[in-house]
């Protein structure tokens, strides 16, 4: 489901090719997220209810029990899956990651070309709570698929770094508590002025289906609701 509140907003909305990318980017529970352009790639997955076992690339965010589920990881992983995530939950990961299958981890800022998909690690944190601080380097992601950047917050407020990002699709979390509220986020999405946005992190865990409405209203870019 699409909500627009004109169609004035310019050609990027309107390209075939991003259309496309949003058919295929579905979120399953708060922040898992299924993309299936180029690879099959997976961020946070969690509640996954089938073990479709098809994750070419695992981004974890950070290893919260809803971000970094190892039962979830074990539904969707291959033999041959690359993970990537934040250096310092180098740990975490190696429960789920086989010596032979080293993971790819990042550092905030860091870029890098995984199984020829361009990522940029964007620090993920809080700016006025304690749940995420700055100092853990905690991720969120840019990815480019089919020429399209998608960015991924992972759990974060609206930082300086997150309003610097440039991107085509905008995933953000808009549930509160642990993040930004959906008015701190739409406020990001209006700095940021993707051609789409994929509100997460609500509706389970924290949040509720009200914080779409609030996302939403006022925004003159699609937003797709979960």
């Amino acid at each position: 489901m699409f909500f627009r509140k004109s169609d004035s907003q310019g050609a990027n909305e309107n390209c075939p090719r991003i259309q496309d990318i949003l058919g295929k980017i579905t979120v399953n529970e708060q922040s898992s997220i299924r993309l299936s352009a180029e690879k099959v790639v997976y961020f946070d997955p969690f509640g996954i209810k089938e073990a479709p076992h098809d994750a070419d690339m695992i981004f974890i965010t950070h290893p919260h029990f809803d971000h970094f589920s190892p039962e979830d990881i074990g539904k969707v992983r291959k033999d041959d899956t690359v993970f990537i995530a934040p250096a310092s939950a180098a740990a975490d990961i190696s429960k789920v990651c086989p010596n032979e299958a080293l993971p790819v981890l990042l550092e905030p800022g860091d870029a890098r070309t995984v199984c020829g998909i361009p990522v940029e690690a964007v620090p993920a944190y809080n700016v006025n709570k304690a749940f995420h601080p700055k100092k853990n380097g905690w991720l969120g992601y840019v990815v480019t698929v089919c020429g399209v950047r998608i960015y991924a917050a992972g759990d974060t407020d609206a930082t300086d770094e997150a309003k610097r990002v440039k991107c085509d699709v905008a995933l953000l979390p808009i549930g509160g508590t642990y993040t930004m509220t959906a008015k701190e986020a739409r406020e990001l999405a209006k700095s940021l002025s993707p051609a789409a946005a994929i509100p997460i992190h609500y509706g389970s865990v924290v949040g509720s289906q009200s914080d779409y409405d609030v996302f939403a209203k006022g925004l003159d870019i699609a937003v797709k609701k979960l």
